[in-house]
């Protein structure tokens, strides 16, 4: 199915997996920080972004084959405080590159529609590296969006994505663009095979790794919120993965981790009580206050670092959950230690 220009989007909603939705669904034209005036979200989203990205994808069609929206946007999940969505595109057979930089245009426009609305709009770009953010509209009501796009050469890998990626996607999407036959190889959940081994590792390396150097990446003297916005988003990825770290093989071979992370508010912290003891839920209540944090008025330097510090710790929670799977494996030396310069 296709849909151009976001038509129909509104009966759907997504944060994706990248974000646990701690908080209950609110109004969608609730605002973003104290004073903010009420923002449509949906109509931002829908006739802005949405839009925008549809139309281009429309007339580049000998270059992208299929755009899909996915998350909490998709599934009526999202919080509207701070909106995320997340939206990827299949390029055609060797055109990736140059989709990935027709886009930045495309969301350099974008972003100048939604500052016409003073609302600021960042490419979230978790877990892969931090994002740049503008001083000047630090305070302001912020969008994010998470997108990548995946090389259609490689449709007969999976588009070369970890086993541990890609069921989610398939649970709760919307194709905008193009053939939803295109995602058919995310449907089946993955085997804890050493593929998603070498997944898991990789990913709690890379976030151990960008964490480590948050605060000499970031001037957290000058604004202190963006050390407490990037450190909430690297406990979150940690412990988003703390869910297929923590199934047993059965319950990861039966998709379980999509059904806790798509119903996490209730289920979320139970289900770390049980895999992971008090630490677990100590890690939930850790990443409830970051959450909280991201959106508070008030940040200084001391709240900033004591942030950087909790989002370490649950990091900790989930490696030390993933090195007692990974022994029962019978895992090489080298998967049980945090691979440094990854």
């Amino acid at each position: 199915m296709t849909t151009n220009r976001g038509e129909g989007i509104r009966s759907y909603s997504a944060d994706g997996l990248g974000h646990l939705n701690v908080d209950a669904a609110e109004p969608a034209a609730a605002h973003t920080g104290e004073g903010a005036r009420a923002i449509e979200w949906a109509t931002l989203i829908d006739d802005v972004v949405l839009a925008k990205i549809t139309d281009y994808a429309v007339s580049q069609r000998d270059a992208v084959e299929t755009v899909y929206l996915t998350g909490s946007y998709a599934r009526g999940s999202w919080n509207p405080r701070r909106p995320n969505l997340n939206v990827y595109f299949i390029a055609a057979p060797g055109r990736a590159p140059r989709v990935r930089a027709e886009l930045g245009r495309v969301f350099a426009d974008v972003r100048r529609a939604l500052r016409e609305q003073s609302v600021d709009f960042v490419i979230d770009c978790h877990p892969y590296t931090i994002s740049q953010r503008d001083p000047a509209w630090l305070d302001r009501p912020l969008l994010t969006l998470t997108t990548k796009v995946l090389a259609g050469e490689a449709s007969q890998d999976r588009y070369n994505i970890s086993p541990t990626i890609g069921l989610g996607w398939f649970a709760a999407h919307k194709i905008l663009v193009g053939s939803a036959e295109a995602l058919s190889v995310f449907g089946r959940p993955p085997a804890r095979d050493r593929a998603w081994l070498n997944g898991a590792h990789q990913a709690l390396s890379h976030y151990r790794n960008i964490l480590d150097h948050l605060p000499w990446a970031l001037d957290w003297e000058t604004a202190p919120q963006r050390l407490v916005e990037e450190s909430c988003r690297y406990a979150e990825e940690a412990l988003r993965d703390g869910v297929h770290v923590g199934l047993t093989d059965e319950e990861l071979e039966a998709g379980r981790n999509i059904e806790i992370l798509h119903d996490w508010a209730r289920v979320g912290r139970d289900f770390f009580r049980d895999r992971y003891g008090e630490a677990g839920i100590a890690a939930c209540g850790t990443v409830e206050r970051l959450k909280a944090a991201v959106v508070a008025e008030h940040c200084d330097a001391a709240t900033a670092e004591k942030a950087w510090l909790d989002a370490l710790q649950v990091w900790s929670v989930v490696w030390e959950g993933y090195c007692r799977m990974a022994r029962r494996m019978g895992a090489e030396p080298e998967l049980l230690r945090v691979t440094a310069w990854l």
